[in-house]
């Protein structure tokens, strides 16, 4: 396979490091105030950054337009996939290596298990005989059925995608229970996969999607057609989730839900109705495959087609999610800083990257910036930045950009904690959600503020 097979999370290890140098001190992080420093209660809605936009409402790109961006972000970034386009054969030689080289570096150096001790040879031993890698065949082809795959699926239950098929967490310090190692990505119901592999005992299936690729419980996948697969994902109309979670029913009269779905879901549309849209939802069968049966979303929790590509919009949905809470990879059904920029462009049709570094790359390049950049040289750079439109990038970490208050720029971004100098060491005080900040935050400490660490400004369009 020549894509990298392992997703490393959008806010990497990187940010931990950076933001909380919990690596480096031995101190337990600080509750941080719910009010954080350079920032006041106005500025904690979206209408206070609509209303220092020059022009909020106007079209950023037409639909034909994002088709156009998506299919660069597709075809020459390659940091999106549609599954339903991918050659075949794939090199099952290759899949092996990768998975190899997952075990080989995950126990390079030490990690510790729920338990608190450190994981053992035995652990990784174990995994590597269940993922039956001596059984993944030279080359594997399509036309070979379901026992050889590569074979199709959809995702019908909010899953975690593991690095290694275990539920079991990897902690790199015992104490750091936010951050397994293990965790890759969270994939919502509907989403489309490639069936690759599967452990000895059939429970794990390795597969790749879109933008990930990684282990996944084989009950939450139903097996199908190319055909089945292509109706699925390219409907001709669709609703997409306008919230930050969405609740599917399972009757009309929303009083049996079973499953919620996340922002920028897109589901297909059967019908509208009084309060609800009966959209198309995907089923297991008995046999694993796919089944499809109708489902309900309230009408207040999603729109019909996609909305138009305006900085009102974005905004909008950003402060949707102000103060959701922190999740590594997705771990505990939340987001982290690259899956909250990836839901909000999805409700407008963009289909972005996964990975901070690879989100980087998408849009307009506004100013790229070396460590020894002057922070007034960065200030004025970002005059000729948009609030709404435009995404910051840190070293593991993205941000939305809000636009300036006085002369200080801001963010709205995801994010577990910051710095703050104390006498001789830092601080770290732990924030764990969507937040409006400043970028002058993390000014003085060893590390440096947002602003002193920003590498490059992108527009999205």
């Amino acid at each position: 396979m020549k894509r990298k097979t392992q997703f490393l999370s959008g806010c990497c290890l990187m940010l931990l490091l950076i933001l909380s140098g919990c690596a480096q001190q031995s101190h337990k992080p600080l509750a941080a105030p719910t009010l954080l420093p350079g920032t006041d209660r106005n500025m904690l809605t979206a209408g206070y950054w609509i209303s220092r936009h020059p022009s909020p409402d106007a079209l950023v790109l037409t639909m034909e337009q994002i088709t156009g961006l998506n299919r660069h972000i597709e075809n020459d970034l390659k940091t999106v996939t549609d599954i339903t386009r991918i050659s075949v054969p794939f090199s099952g030689r290759d899949l092996a290596d990768a998975l190899q080289k997952d075990i080989d570096r995950l126990r390079a150096k030490p990690r510790y298990l729920s338990s608190g001790r450190q994981a053992p040879s035995a652990f990784y031993e174990h995994l590597a005989e269940d993922m039956d890698m001596v059984a993944i065949r030279p080359a594997t082809h399509s036309d070979h059925g379901p026992d050889y795959g590569p074979d199709y699926g959809v995702v019908v239950r909010f899953s975690d995608q593991r690095i290694l098929p275990t539920l079991e967490p990897l902690y790199g310090d015992p104490s750091e229970v936010d951050f397994d190692a293990l965790q890759n990505n969270t994939l919502e119901l509907g989403t489309p996969l490639l069936l690759l592999h599967r452990t000895r005992d059939l429970k794990w299936t390795y597969v790749r999607s879109p933008s990930s690729s990684g282990w996944v419980e084989s009950r939450y996948i139903a097996r199908c057609s190319p055909e089945a697969l292509e109706d699925f994902i390219h409907p001709e109309h669709f609703v997409v989730i306008l919230c930050p979670k969405a609740d599917i029913y399972r009757n009309p009269a929303l009083t049996y839900s079973e499953e919620y779905v996340q922002m920028g879901v897109r589901l297909p549309l059967i019908e509208v109705e009084e309060n609800a849209y009966q959209v198309l939802i995907p089923i297991r069968d008995s046999q694993g495959y796919l089944v499809r049966q109708q489902g309900y979303v309230q009408k207040n929790q999603a729109g019909e087609g996609y909305l138009p590509y305006t900085a009102r919009n974005i905004l909008q949905q950003a402060f949707e999610m102000l103060n959701a809470p922190y999740g590594w990879g997705g771990m505990y059904g939340e987001q982290d800083c690259s899956r909250y920029i990836q839901q909000i462009f999805a409700t407008v049709g963009v289909n972005f990257p996964r990975n901070s570094a690879d989100q980087a790359m998408v849009g307009k390049r506004v100013a790229e910036f070396d460590p020894d950049t002057p922070e007034e040289f960065k200030i004025r750079s970002l005059d000729q930045a948009t609030g709404g439109i435009a995404v910051l990038y840190l070293k593991g970490h993205v941000m939305l950009y809000l636009g300036k208050a006085g002369l200080m720029p801001y963010s709205i971004h995801e994010t577990w904690a910051y710095r703050v100098r104390n006498g001789d060491k830092d601080l770290t005080y732990k924030i764990n959600r969507v937040a409006v900040t400043d970028l002058d935050l993390g000014k003085g400490t060893r590390n440096g503020s947002l602003l002193e660490r920003l590498k490059s400004v992108r527009m999205v369009q």
